[in-house]
């Protein structure tokens, strides 16, 4: 992750963290470094499998779309995504969260 995206950010342990289309992992592999509770959310099943081998100390790993996150409003402190296009899932990335990273 970038520099960048960290720049002004204070970072706590206990933040609640949101990663949309987290892949396989990799991205994922530096939040739990950070962070206790990190998320991780992509469509692919495929993908997920490979976060869950690549970075089993994740606390948590969904199969679902940004645009359909099943969570409840404001449920996450932070989130952070991983190349993808989430233009259309921007009404339900609000609601889920208070804050954000800039993707790395």
């Amino acid at each position: 992750m970038s520099q960048l995206a960290w720049e002004n950010w204070i970072v706590r342990a206990e933040t609640k963290v949101l990663h949309r289309c987290c892949g396989r992992g990799q991205t994922k592999r530096f939040l739990v470094q950070y962070f206790h509770d990190v998320t991780g959310l992509d469509a692919s099943p495929l993908s997920l499998q490979g976060a869950t081998k690549n970075v089993p100390s994740a606390n948590y790993y969904l199969e679902a779309f940004a645009e359909s996150m099943p969570f409840p409003d404001c449920q996450f402190d932070r989130s952070t995504q991983q190349r993808c296009d989430a233009r259309n899932a921007i009404g339900a990335i609000a609601k889920n969260l208070s804050g954000s990273i800039p993707p790395a």
